[in-house]
C-alpha cells in the first residue's frame, strides 16, 4: 500500500520498440521503483534488465539538460547553453533563408526506431514545411515489410493465438530472446503447450536453442532463394489451400513458373542448406496448422529485401494461414484513432514537392510513388484514410548525405536529427560523417537524451524527455499501423529543461506559419488523436483514459476478406487494386518492378565475388541482437554495461585456430572498406566460415571530440557496410548490413626499437 506523498503511475516502457506496461512508484516528486504491470498484454508483469534501468537513465549526471549552441568547429565539443525560445527563433529563421533560397526540399530529418513520437511530429512538421525528405531507418526495418504486405494483401499481418494457438512458428531472421524479451515468454508458453518452432537463422542463437525443433542454418542473403524453395515444394506437393488459392489469390499460375526455377536441390546449393531439411521444413510449415511465420529484421534489409517479404506473404496465403487465428492475421489500421493525413496533413505536402523526393527516381515504392498506389488500393477499404505510415513516404537515406556533398539532384542544407545516431548506425558511417562535417551542410541540429557521435557535430542540440518524463502512445508506434491503442500517464514532469521531442517541431511550426496545425500541449495532441475512441467510452482526458482504460483492442474476428460489404453485397475482399492477394503484386509492376519473387547473390559473396574471396575468406554479418542494449543506446548505465561491458566477434574455434586468435583477446577485422576492433568469443554458435560482430558500439566514457569522438569507428562495422545502389533493393532502397567479406586476425603489439 502507497503512503503519503506516494504515487503509483502506469507508464509504457520506451527502452526499445516492444513497449511493456509499467507500474512507476513516485515518492515525493521522484520515481523510486519500476516494475512489470501484471495484467498487461504484452508483458504481463515480467520486465527487462533495459526498463529497469530507467530509473538510472532519468536521473543520470550525463543526461542532456539544457539546449546547447556549438561555438567552435563541428566536433570541437565547445558550446554555450542557449534558451528553447532563443534557439528555435535562430533554427525557425535560417529554415527560412534555406527555404527562400533553395527551396523546401532543402531540409532534410533523419529518425531511428522511435525511442519517443519523433517521426509522427517530425513528418507533420515536414509536410507542412514542404519538404519530401523525411528519411528513416524503418528504410531497414519493419516499414519494408508494412509496405510490401500492404501491397500484396492490403495490410500487415499480426500473429494472434485467438481460440486457436499456432501449432507451427517460423521465426525467420530474428532473435526474440535477445531482441523481444517481453514476446519471448509467451513464444516459450506456446513451446511448452507443444508448438513446433521452425528456426532460420545462421547462428545457432538463444532462440535455436531454447525453441528449435528444426533449425535452419542459412547462408547469409539467401533467405528469399528458401523461401521459393519452400514455395516450389507446397506447389509441387499440391500442399497449398487450393480453395483459398482459387478463390482469393490472384496470379497463381505465373507463381508457379517461377516456383519451378527454384527446385530444392538448387536452393540448397545456395543456401547450404541440405535438400532433406528444405523439403521437411516446407511440409512441416505447410501441413501443421495453424502456422505462423514471425516477423524479421534480418529478411527487410540487402538486394532481396522486397522479394523477402513477398514471398514470406505468399506462404502465408497459399496455405491457408492468412488472416485466421493463429495464423497471421491482417488487423488493419486503428478506426477508432484520428491517425494519417488528421494528424500528420500528409496531403498537404504538395505534388510538386512530392516529385522532388531523393531517391524517388529509384527507390519507388519506399518513396511517394509507392505510396500513392498504396493508399489509393486501401483508401476507402480502411475508414477512408487508407494506410499512412509516419515512416513512409521517406526519402532515400544515403542520398541525403551525397547531396550534401555533391549538391546533387539539389542541395541539402539542413538537417535536423531526432531520436537516431547516424554516425553510428547508418550504413556507410564515414560517408554520413564527411557530410555533417562538411561546410556545405549549413544547419545540423540534433534531439538528443545523450551527447552521442552524431550531437558532437550538431550546431543545435535540444535536451529530450524519456518516457517517464512524457505521455506515451503506442499504436504500434503511434501511425496507426496497428488496431489498437495503449496509453502511458507522464510519470514525473521532465527535469531541467528537457522537454519531449513535440515541443521542438510545434516551436518551430509556430514560428512558421503553421499554427492552426499545432495544439497547446502534447496532452491535446493525444486527446485529438484519440477523440473517437474517448467519445465512445466516455472519456473526458487523455490522464483518464492513461490511468483507466489504458489500453483498446477490437473483438478480433477471423476471416475478415469474407465479411459482406453492405454497400455493395459481395464479400470485403482485400484492400489491393484486384481485391485479392496478389501473388502476382500488380503494384510492383506498375512501378517497374519484378511483380513475382526472386532472388540475386548479393554482390559481396564467396559466390559473386570469388576473387575478393580469397583476400576476404570469411563471411561477415552483423547486428545480431544482444542484451541489454538496443541499437547504439544504454552504453551510458553502469548496470547495463557491466553485463557487456565490451563488442565481441563471434569466430568458430576451429578457424581461431587456424587464424591464431585466442578467446578473449582483440582481433582487428578488415574488409576492403576498412578495419574495426573487437573481442574474439569463440563459439560453436557460427560457421566455421562466417564471423558474427555486433553493430552500435561506442563508448560514452571516452574521449568525445572529434575525431575521436567516442571511439565511434574503432568497433563499428557500419564502417563496412556500404549504400551504393548495387547493395540495396531497388524497390525500396534497403540497405545491406551483411552480408560482407571480411578477414580477421589479431590484434597487432608492436614495441619501439631502442
Amino acid at each position: 500500500m502507497l503512503q503519503g506523498e506516494d504515487e503509483l503511475k502506469r507508464a509504457i516502457c520506451f527502452a526499445c520498440s516492444s513497449q511493456a506496461g509499467v507500474l512507476a512508484e513516485v515518492r515525493n516528486g521522484r520515481v523510486v521503483e519500476l516494475r512489470g504491470e501484471p495484467d498487461h498484454y504484452l508483458n504481463k508483469g515480467w520486465l527487462c534488465e533495459r526498463a529497469y534501468a530507467f530509473i538510472e537513465h532519468l536521473y543520470h549526471p550525463e543526461r542532456l539538460n539544457y539546449p546547447l549552441k556549438r561555438v567552435g568547429e563541428r566536433g570541437e565539443g565547445r558550446w554555450e547553453r542557449i534558451s528553447w525560445d532563443k534557439a528555435l527563433d535562430e533554427i525557425a529563421e535560417k529554415l527560412r533563408e534555406i527555404k527562400e533560397r533553395y527551396g523546401a526540399e532543402a531540409v532534410a530529418t533523419t529518425g531511428g526506431t522511435g525511442r519517443g513520437h519523433q517521426e509522427t511530429f517530425k513528418k507533420r512538421f515536414m509536410n507542412l514545411f514542404g519538404s519530401p525528405n523525411t528519411a528513416n531507418a524503418g528504410q531497414w526495418c519493419a516499414i519494408n515489410s508494412y509496405l510490401v504486405e500492404t501491397a500484396v494483401y492490403g495490410f500487415l499481418t499480426r500473429y494472434k493465438a485467438g481460440p486457436h494457438p499456432a501449432k507451427c512458428i517460423v521465426i525467420w531472421g530474428q532473435n526474440p530472446d535477445q531482441s523481444r524479451p517481453c514476446e519471448f515468454r509467451r513464444l516459450m508458453e506456446l513451446k511448452k503447450a507443444g508448438s513446433k518452432f521452425i528456426v532460420i537463422d545462421p547462428r545457432r542463437s538463444e532462440t535455436v536453442e531454447k525453441l528449435a525443433d528444426r533449425w535452419l542454418q542459412i547462408r547469409p542473403g539467401t533467405d528469399a532463394a528458401l523461401a521459393l524453395g519452400w514455395i516450389n515444394v507446397i506447389i509441387e506437393e499440391e500442399l497449398y489451400d487450393r480453395d483459398f488459392v482459387e478463390k482469393w489469390c490472384f496470379g497463381f499460375e505465373r507463381l508457379k513458373e517461377r516456383a519451378r526455377e527454384y527446385p530444392p536441390e538448387k536452393v540448397s546449393r545456395i543456401t547450404w542448406i541440405p535438400e532433406r531439411e528444405i523439403v521437411e521444413s516446407a511440409r512441416m510449415y505447410a501441413t501443421v496448422k495453424p502456422a505462423s511465420i514471425r516477423w524479421g529484421l534480418r529478411t527487410d534489409i540487402g538486394r532481396n529485401a522486397t522479394s523477402n517479404i513477398h514471398a514470406k506473404a505468399i506462404l502465408r496465403a497459399i496455405t491457408g494461414n492468412l488472416d485466421v487465428f493463429g495464423g497471421d492475421m491482417l488487423y488493419g489500421p486503428c478506426e477508432k484513432a484520428n491517425y494519417g493525413f488528421p494528424f500528420e496533413y500528409t496531403e498537404l505536402l504538395p505534388p510538386q514537392q512530392r516529385g522532388k523526393q531523393l531517391g524517388a527516381d529509384r527507390h519507388k515504392l519506399w518513396t511517394w510513388l509507392g505510396y500513392q498506389l498504396i493508399h489509393d488500393a486501401t483508401k476507402s477499404y480502411w475508414y477512408g484514410k487508407g494506410c499512412v505510415f509516419s515512416y513512409a513516404p521517406a526519402c532515400h537515406e544515403p542520398d541525403v548525405w551525397r547531396a550534401i556533398l555533391t549538391g546533387k539532384p539539389y542541395p541539402v542544407k539542413a538537417v535536423i536529427c531526432g531520436g537516431n545516431n547516424p554516425v553510428v548506425d547508418y550504413p556507410n558511417s564515414r560517408l554520413v560523417y564527411k557530410a555533417l562535417k562538411s561546410p556545405n551542410l549549413e544547419l545540423f541540429v540534433v534531439l538528443e537524451q545523450w551527447m552521442t557521435p552524431t550531437a558532437m557535430l550538431a550546431d543545435y542540440v535540444f535536451p529530450v524527455a524519456n518516457w517517464l518524463e512524457m505521455p506515451v502512445v503506442h499504436m504500434s508506434t503511434l501511425d496507426g499501423l496497428t488496431n489498437f491503442v495503449a496509453a502511458g500517464e507522464k510519470t514525473v514532469e521532465p527535469l531541467y529543461e528537457r522537454k519531449p521531442d513535440y515541443y521542438f517541431y510545434q516551436g518551430l511550426g509556430l514560428r512558421l506559419g503553421q499554427e492552426k496545425y499545432w495544439r497547446k500541449t502534447l496532452e491535446e495532441e493525444w486527446e485529438y488523436l484519440l477523440k473517437p475512441l474517448m467519445e465512445e467510452l466516455g472519456v473526458k482526458s487523455y490522464e483518464e483514459f492513461a490511468r483507466k482504460i489504458r489500453w483498446w483492442f477490437p473483438p478480433l474476428e477471423e476471416k475478415k476478406y469474407e465479411k459482406v460489404n453492405p454497400e455493395t453485397g459481395k464479400p470485403r475482399g482485400f484492400a489491393t487494386p484486384t481485391g485479392k492477394v496478389e501473388l502476382y503484386s500488380t503494384i510492383l509492376e506498375k512501378l517497374g518492378y519484378d511483380p513475382l519473387p526472386h532472388y540475386e547473390e548479393p554482390p559481396e559473396t564467396p559466390v559473386s565475388n570469388p576473387k575478393l574471396a580469397e583476400e576476404y575468406p570469411l563471411i561477415l554479418i552483423t547486428g545480431a541482437r544482444f542484451r541489454p542494449f538496443h541499437h547504439s543506446e544504454h552504453r551510458q548505465l553502469s548496470t547495463l554495461r557491466r553485463l557487456w561491458p565490451e563488442p565481441t566477434a563471434e569466430i568458430h574455434p576451429d578457424t581461431a585456430r587456424r587464424l591464431g586468435v585466442k578467446d578473449g583477446e582483440w582481433v582487428i577485422i578488415e574488409n576492403p572498406r576498412g578495419k574495426i576492433k573487437h573481442k574474439a568469443k569463440l563459439t560453436t554458435r557460427v560457421h566455421p566460415r562466417m564471423v558474427s560482430v555486433q553493430h552500435g558500439w561506442w563508448f560514452p566514457e571516452e574521449i568525445p571530440e572529434d575525431p575521436v569522438l567516442f571511439r565511434a569507428f574503432e568497433s563499428n562495422p557500419n564502417v563496412f557496410t556500404s549504400d551504393e545502389d548495387e547493395y540495396c533493393d531497388p524497390p525500396t532502397g534497403a540497405a545491406a548490413f551483411q552480408p560482407y567479406l571480411c578477414k580477421v586476425y589479431p590484434a597487432r603489439k608492436y614495441t619501439l626499437k631502442p
